[in-house]
């Protein structure tokens, strides 16, 4: 009995807390990510624009990335979504992405996954149009 007066403290604590992270979390900010890349003489700098949405969920916008190098990307499909409206591209994740921290491990990936391509000409299955 005891412990159950303490279980809306304990609800109220556990809500605030989340509540507290999502008021910290930055609402926009930039990131820039050098890729892994097997020619480290080449450019292999990408910028993004990391954004919370009015879902409260970050959204992932390309602003830099290195040239393809003349890469035929007719079966290459890098997982970009395009507004022709506002001239924008960002990375096409089905997931949520809940904090920031999670945006900046897509940003990581999707731009190391793309820097094969563009090393190498092959790109990873998951970016094979099929």
């Amino acid at each position: 009995m005891f412990i159950l007066a303490f279980i809306p403290i304990i609800v109220i604590a556990v809500t605030f807390a989340v509540r507290y992270r999502s008021m910290r979390d930055p609402v926009q900010f930039s990131y820039e990510y050098q890729a892994q890349t097997s020619c480290p003489s080449k450019d292999h700098m990408y910028t993004f624009d990391i954004r919370k949405e009015s879902d409260n969920l970050y959204k992932c916008y390309i602003c830099r990335t290195p040239s393809y190098r003349g890469r035929d990307t007719s079966n290459y499909m890098p997982h970009i979504w395009y507004n022709k409206t506002t001239n924008k591209r960002w990375i096409c994740w089905t997931g949520s992405i809940k904090y920031p921290e999670q945006a900046k491990t897509l940003c990581r990936k999707w731009a190391d996954a793309t820097q094969v391509f563009i090393d190498t000409g092959k790109p990873l299955p998951a970016f094979v149009r099929r």
